[in-house]
């Protein structure tokens, strides 16, 4: 961007906005003022401007500042306005491109995951997944990817003691699925090697929004026969880096 076309009074308005931290919730006028590098007095008649948009509070017994209430409001347009849907879709159309494999975009709703969107390849033989339709978490890349991220207390109350098997190469122990979820969580992807559907191999990441919750699960899918393990390291790499640019659009700030 040209910093020739930005304005001052706001870019230090903003500066003085970002001075406040979780540690650092409420300041004085000379500590902002120093950490800015700027005078006390242009602070000051820049927080009294932000202040009467109630973007700034003052704390009358200390006299600190501390961000407004103003900032709740707009915060909540902000999240109201981000359909994921919009968001995600130009970037898992470039994965789809990239990989020429079906890319879906899912939910956790209990032990199920729920399709909520997806993007087609061209090739002949494809995935034809409706938008909506459900599968068990416990065997798709999607859900356990989704499931990894729940706490652990979570994971032991709906992970059931008697596991259904989809196919033959469905985990149906509980405790090799925890354990293989808590690996999910250090790795940042789930594999599902024909799991729910025999001839189907299946790579997933989290995508994470605002609060850091890992609200969707990003999966590529295609035929045992395309899905070499070349291409699904291809695939692995491919995901993780479109899921960070979805989950940064949706507010996510890696610690």
């Amino acid at each position: 961007m040209n910093t020739s076309s930005r304005v001052q009074s706001v870019d230090r308005a903003i500066l003085i906005l970002k001075c406040f931290k979780d540690n650092k919730k409420e300041l004085k006028l000379s500590e902002i003022s120093d950490q800015l590098g700027l005078n006390k007095s242009t602070v000051h008649g820049i927080i009294n401007t932000l202040k009467y948009h109630g973007l700034i509070d003052q704390n009358e017994k200390t006299q600190k500042y501390r961000l407004g209430l103003a900032l709740i409001e707009l915060g909540e347009l902000v999240i109201s306005s981000m359909d994921v849907r919009n968001i995600a879709y130009p970037i898992i159309e470039e994965v789809c491109e990239k990989l020429e494999e079906t890319v879906h975009v899912a939910i956790l709703n209990g032990l199920e995951v729920v399709y909520v969107d997806k993007k087609e390849c061209n090739s002949s033989i494809k995935i034809s997944t409706k938008i909506g339709s459900r599968n068990r978490a416990y065997c798709t890349a999607d859900g356990k990817v989704l499931l990894a991220h729940l706490d652990e207390e979570i994971q032991q109350q709906i992970i059931p003691e008697k596991i259904e098997k989809v196919t033959p190469n469905t985990i149906n122990n509980k405790q090799q699925i925890l354990r293989e979820l808590a690996l999910i969580k250090k790795q940042g992807y789930a594999l599902d090697h024909e799991e729910n559907l025999i001839g189907l191999i299946c790579v997933a990441a989290p995508v994470f929004d605002y609060t850091g919750e890992a609200k969707y699960g990003v999966s590529v899918t295609g035929p045992a026969v395309r899905m070499t393990n070349e291409k699904v390291n291809e695939a692995i790499n491919i995901l993780v880096e479109a899921t960070k640019r979805i989950s940064y659009k949706l507010g996510y700030r890696e610690q």
